[in-house]
């Protein structure tokens, strides 16, 4: 990292705490007759934020999010997250551990309780005082504009599929101008889209996703490079994301891609899932 070594423990937990608003605020998006049928319910425990759903065995719909990016962690604390989902009726969920000083003792922890651990996601930051390259290629990048929303979350249904039971949830939090959304177009066709969200200095980067036709052509890489020029004229010191962790055999071209824009990987979200 560019920053001083004792910036990054404050730097790590800043981000979870980011990561917890947008999440919370995604939530709170969800329309009510969505959230009565699906029993969704979230819950502040200690200094995580808990999401549930028991009609979904999806981990991403039960998972709990920035544990221990603020203090140590008491066994106590994994002893309440599992009663709360046991009486949610939730039959598995996850743990994700942040990188950061607290790391380590928690996954013993979680261990200890029968937790697995299974593939996660890199966590990479970006000093935003590094120039941003130019672009070479054919496809245009715009914001995202009210007449694009269908199209963008289409691109999005293609490459993370919902139920048609929920789809009004994506488009209430599409629509609701909590952050900045562009699409890449070829010609007039809409081929791509990720979106930005700003808290302060900081700047997340998320929200991707390429038509498949398209993919390998430079979307992705026109869009970070979009987005990492937004953030830099808002004022933003850093810029996050998080991509999946590289395991053998698994593709891991969004990790290089943001890589060579200047990203550097400072560890991994682990995952670990109630079973």
């Amino acid at each position: 990292m560019a920053s001083p070594d004792r910036m990054v423990p404050r730097l790590l937990s800043r981000i979870a705490a980011m990561g917890i608003r947008d999440t919370e605020r995604f939530w709170s998006l969800m329309p009510a007759d969505i959230a009565k049928r699906c029993r969704a319910q979230t819950a502040r425990i200690a200094d995580s934020f808990a999401t549930f759903m028991p009609t979904s065995d999806a981990l991403r719909m039960n998972r709990v999010l920035g544990l221990g990016h603020q203090r140590d962690v008491e066994p106590s604390t994994i002893d309440t997250l599992i009663q709360r989902y046991r009486a949610a009726r939730v039959k598995r969920f996850c743990v994700m551990v942040g990188p950061g000083p607290r790391a380590a003792g928690l996954v013993r922890r979680l261990a200890a309780r029968g937790f697995v651990r299974r593939p996660g996601l890199a966590l990479l930051v970006r000093d935003g005082r590094k120039p941003v390259s130019r672009m070479t290629g054919t496809l245009r990048v715009v914001r995202e504009s009210r007449a694009l929303h269908r199209d963008a979350l289409e691109i999005l249904h293609e490459s993370f599929p919902t139920p048609a039971s929920r789809l009004a949830w994506p488009i209430a939090a599409r629509t609701s101008g909590g952050g900045e959304n562009f699409i890449a177009l070829d010609g007039a066709r809409p081929v791509a889209v990720a979106s930005l969200r700003v808290d302060g200095d900081l700047a997340w980067l998320g929200g991707a996703a390429t038509r498949t036709f398209w993919r390998r052509r430079g979307a992705q890489s026109a869009l970070i490079a979009q987005r990492l020029r937004r953030a830099a004229r808002l004022g933003c010191r850093w810029t996050w994301c998080e991509t999946a962790e590289p395991t053998p055999g698994r593709p891991d071209i969004s990790r290089r891609n943001l890589l060579r824009h200047g990203f550097e990987q400072v560890g991994v979200s682990l995952q670990y899932v109630w079973p």
